[in-house]
């Protein structure tokens, strides 16, 4: 008779413990909201979501996504941040920044794929980006941008240049 009583109470025990945490993680992902997305956080990684999606409807009911992009370290407070497309994530990473972080004088930038390409203004690279998309010859710096994102330049004296105006 104690012995079930026992297993009773740890089974209840477990099951509002398994409640409360789920209730502190959504809480938590509560405050990286933005207009127009919806966060959650499932096993430290923040979910990112547009708002009213169907994505976001299908995450509530089912959990994650099998097709799913990722940026590790690049959300708010270094969180790996998924998104069930690409192209969400890359507005959610923009939206923020509010585009000033990124945006260094004498610097255009672009995301793209979840990384941060930063061109010249006015610069030949950057017309050719804007009209083709990546160039063939490509540089890249893993983990040093803004939200720890990965950059990447069309010349290294470029990605040098940024680099250097984005640390000072």
């Amino acid at each position: 008779m104690n012995k079930s009583k026992l297993l009773i109470a740890m089974i209840l025990g477990a099951s509002l413990a398994a409640c409360a945490s789920t209730a502190t993680e959504t809480s938590m992902a509560a405050k990286y909201d933005i207009e127009g997305f919806k966060t959650q956080i499932e096993d430290g990684r923040l979910w990112v979501f547009e708002d009213g999606s169907e994505e976001l409807a299908f995450f509530k009911e089912h959990g994650e996504p099998a097709k799913q992009f990722t940026n590790i370290g690049a959300g708010p407070e270094g969180m790996t941040v998924k998104a069930a497309s690409q192209e969400s994530l890359d507005k959610y990473l923009a939206a923020i920044s509010g585009g000033s972080e990124f945006e260094i004088k004498g610097f255009k930038t672009k995301i793209e794929d979840g990384r941060l390409w930063v061109f010249e203004e006015g610069s030949e690279d950057l017309a050719f980006f804007e009209k083709h998309g990546e160039p063939a010859k490509q540089f890249t710096s893993i983990g040093t941008g803004p939200n720890g994102m990965t950059v990447k330049a069309a010349s290294q004296e470029t990605l040098d240049k940024y680099l250097s105006a984005y640390k000072n």
